[in-house]
Protein backbone atom coordinates (compact mmCIF):
# COMPACT_ATOMS: atom_id res chain seq x y z
CA UNK A 1 0.00 0.00 0.00
CA UNK A 2 1.10 3.63 -0.29
CA UNK A 3 0.59 6.71 1.87
CA UNK A 4 1.81 10.35 1.99
CA UNK A 5 3.88 12.19 4.64
CA UNK A 6 3.50 15.94 4.40
CA UNK A 7 2.31 15.48 0.89
CA UNK A 8 5.86 15.29 -0.39
CA UNK A 9 6.51 11.56 -0.89
CA UNK A 10 4.97 8.14 -0.85
CA UNK A 11 6.24 4.88 0.64
CA UNK A 12 5.36 1.55 -0.87
CA UNK A 13 5.32 -1.48 1.40
CA UNK A 14 6.61 -4.69 -0.20
CA UNK A 15 6.70 -8.24 1.07
CA UNK A 16 9.37 -10.89 0.39
CA UNK A 17 8.72 -14.56 0.89
CA UNK A 18 11.67 -16.57 2.16
CA UNK A 19 11.51 -20.35 1.51
CA UNK A 20 13.40 -21.50 4.56
CA UNK A 21 12.84 -25.18 3.77
CA UNK A 22 14.33 -24.90 0.27
CA UNK A 23 17.22 -22.80 1.50
CA UNK A 24 17.94 -25.22 4.28
CA UNK A 25 17.77 -28.22 1.93
CA UNK A 26 20.01 -26.45 -0.58
CA UNK A 27 22.51 -25.63 2.16
CA UNK A 28 22.40 -29.22 3.40
CA UNK A 29 23.09 -30.52 -0.10
CA UNK A 30 25.97 -28.08 -0.64
CA UNK A 31 27.39 -29.07 2.73
CA UNK A 32 27.02 -32.73 1.78
CA UNK A 33 28.97 -32.17 -1.44
CA UNK A 34 31.69 -30.34 0.54
CA UNK A 35 31.65 -33.14 3.11
CA UNK A 36 30.66 -30.72 5.90
CA UNK A 37 28.31 -31.89 8.65
CA UNK A 38 27.94 -35.38 7.12
CA UNK A 39 27.49 -37.96 9.83
CA UNK A 40 26.72 -41.14 7.86
CA UNK A 41 27.99 -43.06 4.82
CA UNK A 42 25.65 -45.34 2.83
CA UNK A 43 27.81 -48.10 1.41
CA UNK A 44 26.46 -50.03 -1.60
CA UNK A 45 29.08 -52.48 -2.79
CA UNK A 46 32.19 -50.38 -3.40
CA UNK A 47 30.21 -47.12 -3.65
CA UNK A 48 30.21 -44.69 -0.68
CA UNK A 49 27.34 -42.19 -0.60
CA UNK A 50 27.71 -39.39 2.02
CA UNK A 51 24.58 -38.14 3.80
CA UNK A 52 23.13 -36.74 6.97
CA UNK A 53 21.07 -38.86 9.36
CA UNK A 54 18.52 -36.09 9.88
CA UNK A 55 17.75 -35.71 6.16
CA UNK A 56 17.62 -39.45 5.60
CA UNK A 57 15.29 -39.88 8.56
CA UNK A 58 13.02 -37.10 7.30
CA UNK A 59 12.43 -38.71 3.91
CA UNK A 60 12.75 -42.40 4.70
CA UNK A 61 10.85 -44.41 7.29
CA UNK A 62 13.47 -47.12 6.88
CA UNK A 63 16.32 -44.82 7.96
CA UNK A 64 14.16 -43.04 10.53
CA UNK A 65 13.45 -46.35 12.26
CA UNK A 66 17.09 -47.36 12.00
CA UNK A 67 18.48 -44.18 13.58
CA UNK A 68 15.69 -43.68 16.12
CA UNK A 69 15.66 -47.20 17.54
CA UNK A 70 18.45 -49.04 19.28
CA UNK A 71 19.61 -50.78 16.13
CA UNK A 72 23.39 -51.11 15.91
CA UNK A 73 23.44 -48.81 12.82
CA UNK A 74 22.35 -45.92 15.06
CA UNK A 75 25.85 -45.68 16.46
CA UNK A 76 27.78 -46.38 13.26
CA UNK A 77 29.34 -43.97 10.78
CA UNK A 78 28.48 -46.21 7.82
CA UNK A 79 25.49 -48.31 6.83
CA UNK A 80 25.78 -51.15 4.31
CA UNK A 81 22.86 -51.74 1.93
CA UNK A 82 22.69 -55.06 0.07
CA UNK A 83 20.74 -56.41 -2.89
CA UNK A 84 20.25 -53.05 -4.65
CA UNK A 85 21.93 -51.07 -7.41
CA UNK A 86 24.35 -48.35 -6.25
CA UNK A 87 23.26 -45.88 -8.95
CA UNK A 88 19.61 -46.18 -7.92
CA UNK A 89 20.41 -45.61 -4.24
CA UNK A 90 22.50 -42.57 -5.13
CA UNK A 91 19.62 -41.11 -7.15
CA UNK A 92 17.25 -41.66 -4.23
CA UNK A 93 19.58 -39.83 -1.85
CA UNK A 94 20.04 -36.99 -4.35
CA UNK A 95 16.29 -36.66 -4.62
CA UNK A 96 16.01 -36.24 -0.86
CA UNK A 97 18.38 -33.23 -1.03
CA UNK A 98 17.14 -31.52 -4.14
CA UNK A 99 14.02 -29.71 -5.22
CA UNK A 100 13.97 -28.74 -8.87
CA UNK A 101 11.92 -28.96 -12.02
CA UNK A 102 13.23 -32.40 -12.81
CA UNK A 103 12.45 -33.98 -9.47
CA UNK A 104 9.28 -35.76 -10.56
CA UNK A 105 10.94 -37.32 -13.58
CA UNK A 106 13.94 -38.29 -11.45
CA UNK A 107 11.71 -39.92 -8.90
CA UNK A 108 9.85 -41.78 -11.63
CA UNK A 109 13.11 -43.03 -13.14
CA UNK A 110 14.38 -44.13 -9.74
CA UNK A 111 11.11 -45.89 -8.96
CA UNK A 112 11.24 -47.80 -12.22
CA UNK A 113 14.85 -48.81 -11.59
CA UNK A 114 14.14 -49.97 -8.06
CA UNK A 115 10.98 -51.77 -9.18
CA UNK A 116 12.94 -53.59 -11.87
CA UNK A 117 15.58 -54.65 -9.36
CA UNK A 118 12.92 -55.91 -6.95
CA UNK A 119 11.20 -57.93 -9.68
CA UNK A 120 14.49 -59.45 -10.86
CA UNK A 121 15.34 -60.41 -7.30
CA UNK A 122 11.93 -61.98 -6.60
CA UNK A 123 12.03 -63.96 -9.85
CA UNK A 124 15.13 -65.78 -8.59
CA UNK A 125 14.05 -66.39 -5.00
CA UNK A 126 10.70 -68.24 -5.25
CA UNK A 127 10.55 -71.17 -2.83
CA UNK A 128 7.92 -73.40 -1.27
CA UNK A 129 8.04 -71.11 1.77
CA UNK A 130 7.46 -67.78 0.00
CA UNK A 131 5.64 -68.67 -3.24
CA UNK A 132 2.24 -67.57 -1.91
CA UNK A 133 3.64 -64.26 -0.62
CA UNK A 134 5.32 -63.53 -3.94
CA UNK A 135 2.18 -64.56 -5.81
CA UNK A 136 0.19 -62.08 -3.69
CA UNK A 137 2.69 -59.27 -4.33
CA UNK A 138 2.63 -59.98 -8.06
CA UNK A 139 -1.15 -59.82 -8.19
CA UNK A 140 -1.35 -56.72 -5.96
CA UNK A 141 1.14 -54.69 -8.01
CA UNK A 142 0.19 -56.17 -11.41
CA UNK A 143 3.51 -57.76 -12.36
CA UNK A 144 2.62 -60.29 -15.10
CA UNK A 145 6.03 -61.99 -15.36
CA UNK A 146 6.17 -62.50 -11.60
CA UNK A 147 2.60 -63.80 -11.53
CA UNK A 148 3.40 -66.29 -14.29
CA UNK A 149 6.64 -67.40 -12.60
CA UNK A 150 5.01 -67.92 -9.18
CA UNK A 151 2.00 -69.71 -10.70
CA UNK A 152 4.26 -72.03 -12.71
CA UNK A 153 6.38 -72.73 -9.63
CA UNK A 154 3.30 -73.78 -7.67
CA UNK A 155 2.11 -76.09 -10.47
CA UNK A 156 5.58 -77.58 -11.00
CA UNK A 157 6.02 -78.23 -7.28
CA UNK A 158 2.37 -78.92 -6.45
CA UNK A 159 2.94 -82.10 -4.44
CA UNK A 160 5.49 -80.40 -2.18
CA UNK A 161 3.67 -77.05 -1.99
CA UNK A 162 0.29 -78.46 -0.91
CA UNK A 163 2.02 -80.68 1.65
CA UNK A 164 3.69 -77.74 3.40
CA UNK A 165 2.45 -75.72 6.35
CA UNK A 166 2.44 -72.46 4.37
CA UNK A 167 -0.32 -73.87 2.16
CA UNK A 168 -2.19 -75.45 5.04
CA UNK A 169 -2.29 -72.11 6.90
CA UNK A 170 -3.84 -70.19 4.00
CA UNK A 171 -7.25 -68.60 4.52
CA UNK A 172 -10.23 -70.31 2.93
CA UNK A 173 -10.66 -67.69 0.19
CA UNK A 174 -6.98 -67.97 -0.74
CA UNK A 175 -7.23 -71.76 -0.95
CA UNK A 176 -10.26 -71.49 -3.23
CA UNK A 177 -8.43 -69.02 -5.51
CA UNK A 178 -5.41 -71.32 -5.67
CA UNK A 179 -7.42 -74.43 -6.50
CA UNK A 180 -9.49 -72.50 -9.07
CA UNK A 181 -6.24 -71.46 -10.71
CA UNK A 182 -4.59 -74.89 -10.70
CA UNK A 183 -7.27 -77.60 -10.72
CA UNK A 184 -7.16 -77.97 -14.50
CA UNK A 185 -3.35 -77.87 -14.63
CA UNK A 186 -2.57 -80.76 -12.28
CA UNK A 187 -4.01 -84.24 -11.86
CA UNK A 188 -7.30 -84.77 -10.04
CA UNK A 189 -5.40 -86.93 -7.56
CA UNK A 190 -3.29 -83.90 -6.62
CA UNK A 191 -6.32 -81.61 -6.34
CA UNK A 192 -7.90 -84.10 -3.93
CA UNK A 193 -4.66 -84.23 -1.94
CA UNK A 194 -4.55 -80.43 -1.69
CA UNK A 195 -8.15 -80.19 -0.49
CA UNK A 196 -7.76 -82.87 2.15
CA UNK A 197 -4.40 -81.54 3.38
CA UNK A 198 -5.90 -78.10 3.99
CA UNK A 199 -9.12 -79.36 5.58
CA UNK A 200 -7.39 -81.81 7.91
CA UNK A 201 -4.76 -79.30 9.07
CA UNK A 202 -7.39 -77.47 11.13
CA UNK A 203 -10.33 -79.85 10.98
CA UNK A 204 -12.46 -78.01 13.54
CA UNK A 205 -12.38 -74.79 11.50
CA UNK A 206 -12.10 -76.13 7.97
CA UNK A 207 -14.39 -79.16 7.77
CA UNK A 208 -17.43 -77.00 7.02
CA UNK A 209 -15.75 -75.88 3.77
CA UNK A 210 -15.08 -79.41 2.48
CA UNK A 211 -18.15 -79.63 0.26
CA UNK A 212 -17.34 -76.25 -1.31
CA UNK A 213 -13.75 -77.25 -2.08
CA UNK A 214 -14.67 -80.76 -3.18
CA UNK A 215 -16.47 -79.33 -6.21
CA UNK A 216 -13.04 -78.85 -7.82
CA UNK A 217 -12.18 -82.57 -7.49
CA UNK A 218 -13.04 -84.36 -10.74
CA UNK A 219 -13.78 -87.92 -9.61
CA UNK A 220 -14.11 -89.07 -13.20
CA UNK A 221 -10.46 -88.17 -13.86
CA UNK A 222 -8.99 -89.69 -10.71
CA UNK A 223 -6.90 -92.83 -10.92
CA UNK A 224 -8.76 -96.02 -9.97
CA UNK A 225 -6.10 -96.84 -7.38
CA UNK A 226 -6.56 -93.46 -5.66
CA UNK A 227 -10.33 -93.88 -5.70
CA UNK A 228 -10.21 -97.37 -4.28
CA UNK A 229 -7.36 -97.09 -1.80
CA UNK A 230 -7.83 -93.52 -0.56
CA UNK A 231 -11.07 -91.75 -1.49
CA UNK A 232 -13.51 -94.61 -0.91
CA UNK A 233 -12.24 -95.20 2.64
CA UNK A 234 -11.90 -91.56 3.71
CA UNK A 235 -14.30 -90.83 6.63
CA UNK A 236 -14.63 -87.16 5.66
CA UNK A 237 -15.77 -88.11 2.15
CA UNK A 238 -18.29 -90.54 3.58
CA UNK A 239 -19.76 -87.75 5.68
CA UNK A 240 -20.45 -85.71 2.55
CA UNK A 241 -23.36 -88.08 1.87
CA UNK A 242 -25.06 -86.63 4.94
CA UNK A 243 -24.87 -83.22 3.26
CA UNK A 244 -26.81 -84.44 0.26
CA UNK A 245 -23.90 -85.86 -1.75
CA UNK A 246 -24.61 -89.20 -3.41
CA UNK A 247 -21.31 -89.88 -5.11
CA UNK A 248 -19.77 -92.21 -2.53
CA UNK A 249 -21.34 -95.41 -3.85
CA UNK A 250 -20.49 -94.35 -7.39
CA UNK A 251 -16.87 -93.81 -6.37
CA UNK A 252 -16.61 -97.30 -4.92
CA UNK A 253 -18.36 -98.84 -7.90
CA UNK A 254 -16.06 -97.11 -10.38
CA UNK A 255 -12.97 -98.01 -8.38
CA UNK A 256 -13.93 -101.65 -8.14
CA UNK A 257 -15.18 -101.85 -11.70
CA UNK A 258 -12.09 -100.58 -13.49
CA UNK A 259 -9.72 -103.41 -12.66
CA UNK A 260 -6.95 -103.83 -15.20
CA UNK A 261 -7.76 -106.44 -17.87
CA UNK A 262 -4.64 -106.19 -20.02
CA UNK A 263 -0.88 -106.33 -19.77
CA UNK A 264 1.07 -104.18 -22.23
CA UNK A 265 4.68 -105.08 -23.03
CA UNK A 266 6.94 -102.48 -24.65
CA UNK A 267 10.32 -102.86 -26.35
CA UNK A 268 13.01 -105.23 -25.13
CA UNK A 269 16.32 -106.71 -26.16
CA UNK A 270 15.02 -108.60 -29.20
CA UNK A 271 11.76 -106.68 -29.67
CA UNK A 272 12.98 -103.07 -29.63
CA UNK A 273 9.98 -101.48 -31.35
CA UNK A 274 7.25 -104.01 -30.56
CA UNK A 275 4.26 -103.17 -28.33
CA UNK A 276 1.94 -106.07 -27.52
CA UNK A 277 -1.14 -106.50 -25.35
CA UNK A 278 -2.11 -109.60 -23.37
CA UNK A 279 -5.80 -110.00 -22.47
CA UNK A 280 -6.05 -111.56 -19.02
CA UNK A 281 -9.53 -112.91 -19.77
CA UNK A 282 -8.96 -114.50 -23.18
CA UNK A 283 -5.23 -115.16 -22.67
CA UNK A 284 -4.64 -113.81 -26.19
CA UNK A 285 -1.92 -111.45 -27.46
CA UNK A 286 -2.57 -108.60 -29.90
CA UNK A 287 -0.44 -105.90 -31.51
CA UNK A 288 -0.42 -102.19 -30.71
CA UNK A 289 1.36 -99.46 -32.72
CA UNK A 290 5.12 -99.93 -32.78
CA UNK A 291 7.34 -97.56 -30.84
CA UNK A 292 8.68 -94.75 -33.06
CA UNK A 293 12.13 -95.37 -31.54
CA UNK A 294 12.92 -98.89 -30.37
CA UNK A 295 14.51 -99.29 -26.93
CA UNK A 296 15.38 -101.79 -24.24
CA UNK A 297 15.94 -101.23 -20.50
CA UNK A 298 13.43 -98.35 -20.62
CA UNK A 299 10.50 -97.73 -18.28
CA UNK A 300 6.74 -97.41 -18.78
CA UNK A 301 3.96 -95.92 -16.65
CA UNK A 302 0.26 -95.12 -17.10
CA UNK A 303 -1.52 -91.96 -15.95
CA UNK A 304 -5.23 -91.43 -16.65
CA UNK A 305 -5.28 -93.94 -19.54
CA UNK A 306 -2.20 -92.38 -21.12
CA UNK A 307 0.77 -94.72 -21.62
CA UNK A 308 4.27 -93.21 -21.26
CA UNK A 309 7.45 -94.88 -22.52
CA UNK A 310 10.55 -93.32 -20.97
CA UNK A 311 14.20 -93.10 -22.08
CA UNK A 312 16.14 -96.41 -22.26
CA UNK A 313 18.88 -98.00 -24.36
CA UNK A 314 18.81 -97.49 -28.13
CA UNK A 315 21.13 -100.46 -28.79
CA UNK A 316 22.98 -98.59 -31.55
CA UNK A 317 25.16 -101.03 -33.52
CA UNK A 318 24.99 -103.43 -30.59
CA UNK A 319 26.35 -100.86 -28.08
CA UNK A 320 24.51 -99.39 -25.10
CA UNK A 321 23.35 -95.90 -26.04
CA UNK A 322 21.44 -94.03 -23.36
CA UNK A 323 18.64 -91.74 -24.45
CA UNK A 324 16.28 -89.29 -22.78
CA UNK A 325 13.42 -89.34 -25.30
CA UNK A 326 9.85 -89.82 -24.08
CA UNK A 327 6.75 -90.85 -26.04
CA UNK A 328 3.15 -91.28 -24.97
CA UNK A 329 0.01 -92.88 -26.37
CA UNK A 330 -3.57 -92.05 -25.33
CA UNK A 331 -5.21 -95.43 -24.92
CA UNK A 332 -8.79 -94.12 -25.14
CA UNK A 333 -8.35 -92.59 -28.59
CA UNK A 334 -10.08 -94.31 -31.49
CA UNK A 335 -6.87 -94.26 -33.48
CA UNK A 336 -3.89 -95.16 -31.33
CA UNK A 337 -0.67 -93.32 -32.08
CA UNK A 338 2.54 -92.32 -30.33
CA UNK A 339 3.44 -88.67 -29.79
CA UNK A 340 6.77 -87.26 -28.67
CA UNK A 341 6.79 -85.09 -25.54
CA UNK A 342 9.49 -83.25 -23.58
CA UNK A 343 12.68 -85.23 -23.16
CA UNK A 344 14.10 -85.92 -19.73
CA UNK A 345 17.01 -83.80 -18.48
CA UNK A 346 19.34 -86.80 -18.17
CA UNK A 347 19.94 -89.64 -20.62
CA UNK A 348 19.51 -92.93 -18.75
CA UNK A 349 18.61 -96.60 -19.02
CA UNK A 350 18.04 -99.45 -16.49
CA UNK A 351 16.53 -96.83 -14.17
CA UNK A 352 13.48 -96.72 -11.92
CA UNK A 353 10.16 -94.97 -12.60
CA UNK A 354 6.97 -94.61 -10.55
CA UNK A 355 3.88 -92.38 -10.30
CA UNK A 356 2.51 -90.47 -7.30
CA UNK A 357 -0.66 -88.41 -7.71
CA UNK A 358 -0.34 -88.14 -11.46
CA UNK A 359 3.33 -87.10 -11.36
CA UNK A 360 6.04 -89.29 -12.95
CA UNK A 361 9.24 -89.71 -10.94
CA UNK A 362 12.45 -91.28 -12.28
CA UNK A 363 15.71 -91.96 -10.42
CA UNK A 364 19.08 -93.53 -11.06
CA UNK A 365 20.09 -95.82 -13.92
CA UNK A 366 23.11 -95.89 -16.19
CA UNK A 367 24.26 -92.76 -18.02
CA UNK A 368 25.67 -92.40 -21.55
CA UNK A 369 28.98 -93.81 -20.27
CA UNK A 370 27.25 -96.78 -18.57
CA UNK A 371 28.08 -95.43 -15.10
CA UNK A 372 25.60 -95.75 -12.22
CA UNK A 373 23.93 -92.42 -11.43
CA UNK A 374 21.88 -91.10 -8.50
CA UNK A 375 20.07 -88.18 -10.15
CA UNK A 376 16.30 -87.87 -10.28
CA UNK A 377 13.63 -85.79 -11.96
CA UNK A 378 9.87 -85.58 -12.25
CA UNK A 379 7.44 -84.77 -15.05
CA UNK A 380 4.61 -82.23 -14.74
CA UNK A 381 2.03 -83.36 -17.29
CA UNK A 382 0.16 -80.04 -17.83
CA UNK A 383 3.42 -78.12 -18.35
CA UNK A 384 5.14 -80.86 -20.40
CA UNK A 385 8.26 -80.26 -18.34
CA UNK A 386 10.86 -82.33 -16.47
CA UNK A 387 12.26 -80.87 -13.25
CA UNK A 388 15.36 -82.07 -11.40
CA UNK A 389 15.12 -83.52 -7.90
CA UNK A 390 17.47 -84.22 -5.03
CA UNK A 391 19.53 -87.30 -5.98
CA UNK A 392 19.41 -90.61 -4.16
CA UNK A 393 21.95 -91.27 -1.42
CA UNK A 394 23.48 -94.07 -3.51
CA UNK A 395 24.03 -94.25 -7.28
CA UNK A 396 22.09 -97.25 -8.59
CA UNK A 397 21.39 -98.99 -11.88
CA UNK A 398 19.25 -102.07 -12.57
CA UNK A 399 17.31 -101.21 -9.42
CA UNK A 400 13.57 -100.79 -8.82
CA UNK A 401 11.48 -97.75 -7.89
CA UNK A 402 7.95 -98.12 -6.48
CA UNK A 403 5.39 -95.70 -5.06
CA UNK A 404 3.79 -96.63 -1.75
CA UNK A 405 1.69 -94.51 0.62
CA UNK A 406 2.86 -91.22 -0.85
CA UNK A 407 6.55 -92.16 -0.77
CA UNK A 408 9.01 -93.58 -3.28
CA UNK A 409 11.15 -96.61 -2.44
CA UNK A 410 14.40 -97.25 -4.33
CA UNK A 411 15.42 -100.88 -3.94
CA UNK A 412 18.63 -102.74 -4.57
CA UNK A 413 20.35 -102.56 -7.93
CA UNK A 414 24.05 -102.25 -8.71
CA UNK A 415 26.36 -99.38 -7.75
CA UNK A 416 29.01 -100.19 -10.36
CA UNK A 417 30.90 -102.54 -8.04
CA UNK A 418 28.39 -104.92 -6.52
CA UNK A 419 24.74 -105.87 -6.15
CA UNK A 420 22.89 -103.96 -3.42
CA UNK A 421 20.33 -104.96 -0.82
CA UNK A 422 19.91 -101.43 0.59
CA UNK A 423 16.62 -99.56 0.32
CA UNK A 424 16.03 -95.82 0.62
CA UNK A 425 12.73 -93.96 0.87
CA UNK A 426 11.95 -90.58 -0.69
CA UNK A 427 9.46 -88.08 0.72
CA UNK A 428 8.29 -85.72 -2.08
CA UNK A 429 6.98 -83.15 0.41
CA UNK A 430 10.43 -82.62 1.95
CA UNK A 431 12.58 -83.69 -1.02
CA UNK A 432 14.57 -85.94 1.34
CA UNK A 433 15.89 -89.52 1.16
CA UNK A 434 16.04 -91.79 4.21
CA UNK A 435 17.39 -95.31 4.66
CA UNK A 436 14.93 -98.04 5.61
CA UNK A 437 15.38 -101.77 6.26
CA UNK A 438 17.46 -103.48 3.55
CA UNK A 439 16.23 -106.49 1.60
CA UNK A 440 17.41 -109.86 2.86
CA UNK A 441 18.96 -110.63 -0.54
CA UNK A 442 21.02 -108.30 -2.78
CA UNK A 443 19.25 -107.96 -6.14
CA UNK A 444 19.81 -106.37 -9.54
CA UNK A 445 17.87 -106.86 -12.79
CA UNK A 446 14.82 -107.76 -10.68
CA UNK A 447 11.29 -106.36 -10.42
CA UNK A 448 9.31 -104.78 -7.59
CA UNK A 449 5.60 -104.03 -7.25
CA UNK A 450 3.10 -102.95 -4.59
CA UNK A 451 0.22 -105.29 -3.77
CA UNK A 452 -2.23 -104.85 -0.87
CA UNK A 453 -0.09 -102.41 1.12
CA UNK A 454 3.13 -104.43 0.74
CA UNK A 455 6.18 -104.12 -1.52
CA UNK A 456 7.38 -107.28 -3.29
CA UNK A 457 10.93 -107.74 -4.62
CA UNK A 458 11.00 -110.53 -7.19
CA UNK A 459 13.86 -112.55 -8.69
CA UNK A 460 16.94 -110.97 -10.21
CA UNK A 461 20.63 -111.63 -9.64
CA UNK A 462 22.52 -111.45 -6.34
CA UNK A 463 26.04 -111.26 -7.81
CA UNK A 464 26.55 -115.01 -7.67
CA UNK A 465 23.40 -116.66 -8.94
CA UNK A 466 20.06 -116.04 -10.58
CA UNK A 467 17.12 -115.90 -8.20
CA UNK A 468 13.60 -117.25 -7.97
CA UNK A 469 13.16 -115.97 -4.41
CA UNK A 470 10.58 -113.31 -3.52
CA UNK A 471 10.48 -111.12 -0.42
CA UNK A 472 7.83 -108.77 0.94
CA UNK A 473 8.27 -105.46 2.78
CA UNK A 474 5.90 -104.16 5.45
CA UNK A 475 6.33 -100.39 5.81
CA UNK A 476 4.47 -100.30 9.14
CA UNK A 477 7.13 -102.29 10.99
CA UNK A 478 10.00 -101.81 8.48
CA UNK A 479 10.59 -105.54 7.93
CA UNK A 480 11.24 -107.91 5.02
CA UNK A 481 10.04 -111.54 4.94
CA UNK A 482 10.32 -114.21 2.25
CA UNK A 483 7.20 -115.48 0.52
CA UNK A 484 6.72 -118.32 -1.95
CA UNK A 485 9.41 -118.66 -4.65
CA UNK A 486 8.59 -118.30 -8.32
CA UNK A 487 8.45 -121.50 -10.36
CA UNK A 488 11.85 -120.71 -11.89
CA UNK A 489 14.71 -118.22 -11.72
CA UNK A 490 14.18 -115.00 -13.66
CA UNK A 491 16.11 -111.80 -14.29
CA UNK A 492 15.56 -108.96 -16.79
CA UNK A 493 11.84 -109.76 -16.59
CA UNK A 494 8.89 -107.39 -16.12
CA UNK A 495 6.10 -107.37 -13.53
CA UNK A 496 2.97 -105.42 -12.66
CA UNK A 497 -0.19 -105.72 -10.58
CA UNK A 498 -3.55 -106.39 -12.23
CA UNK A 499 -6.84 -107.62 -10.78
CA UNK A 500 -5.23 -107.75 -7.33
CA UNK A 501 -2.51 -110.19 -8.40
CA UNK A 502 1.12 -109.96 -9.51
CA UNK A 503 1.93 -110.91 -13.10
CA UNK A 504 5.44 -111.72 -14.36
CA UNK A 505 6.28 -111.78 -18.06
CA UNK A 506 9.45 -112.85 -19.84
CA UNK A 507 13.00 -112.60 -18.59
CA UNK A 508 15.96 -114.97 -18.68
CA UNK A 509 16.46 -118.10 -16.58
CA UNK A 510 19.59 -119.47 -14.88
CA UNK A 511 20.63 -121.24 -18.12
CA UNK A 512 20.53 -118.03 -20.11
CA UNK A 513 17.37 -119.09 -21.91
CA UNK A 514 14.52 -116.63 -22.51
CA UNK A 515 11.47 -117.54 -20.40
CA UNK A 516 8.17 -117.47 -22.29
CA UNK A 517 5.84 -118.43 -19.46
CA UNK A 518 3.64 -115.88 -17.67
CA UNK A 519 3.40 -116.38 -13.90
CA UNK A 520 0.77 -115.05 -11.53
CA UNK A 521 1.05 -114.64 -7.75
CA UNK A 522 -1.96 -114.66 -5.39
CA UNK A 523 -1.04 -113.23 -1.99
CA UNK A 524 -4.15 -114.80 -0.44
CA UNK A 525 -2.83 -118.31 -1.13
CA UNK A 526 0.90 -117.45 -1.38
CA UNK A 527 1.15 -119.40 -4.63
CA UNK A 528 2.58 -118.83 -8.10
CA UNK A 529 0.84 -120.31 -11.12
CA UNK A 530 1.50 -120.25 -14.87
CA UNK A 531 -1.34 -118.48 -16.70
CA UNK A 532 -0.06 -118.05 -20.23
CA UNK A 533 2.88 -117.72 -22.58
CA UNK A 534 4.48 -115.02 -24.70
CA UNK A 535 4.49 -115.28 -28.48
CA UNK A 536 7.96 -113.72 -28.81
CA UNK A 537 11.05 -113.53 -26.63
CA UNK A 538 10.65 -110.76 -24.08
CA UNK A 539 13.38 -109.53 -21.76
CA UNK A 540 14.79 -106.13 -20.80
CA UNK A 541 11.31 -104.91 -21.72
CA UNK A 542 8.81 -102.69 -19.90
CA UNK A 543 5.28 -103.59 -18.84
CA UNK A 544 2.15 -101.92 -17.48
CA UNK A 545 -1.37 -103.05 -16.63
CA UNK A 546 -4.40 -101.23 -18.07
Amino acid sequence: MSFSICGTCSVEEQTHNIDHASDLLQFANESRQDDRFNDIIIRVGEKNIPANKMVLSCYSKYFNTMFKSEMKEKYKDAVEVHGVDAESVEKLVDFMYRKNQHQHQQLHDVFLAVRKLCIEYLLTTITQQNCFTIQGLANCFTIPQLTEKSNNFIVENYQQVVSGDHFKKLLKDDVIKLIQLTHNKVSSDLVYTAVMNWVKFDLASNESYLSELFKFVDLGEMSPKMLEDVVSVEPLVRKLDDLGWTFHDAVVQRAKGTGERNLISLGGKTSLTKVTKFDLETKQWSQLPDLPVGRQAAAAVVIDDVLYHLAGDLQTDGDETATNIVYRMKLKEKVLKWEKIASMNVKRYVFGAAVINGVIFVFGGADKDSNAISSGEYYVVPLNKWIQLKPMKIARLSHCLVAHNGHLYSLGGHDGKQELCSVERYDPSSDEWKDVAPMQTPRSWFTAVVLNNAIYAIGGHDGKQYLKSVEKYNADDDTWVYVKDMNMERYSHAACVAQNKIYLVGGVDSNGEVVKSIECYDDQTDKWSVVGETEVELYNHSMVAV
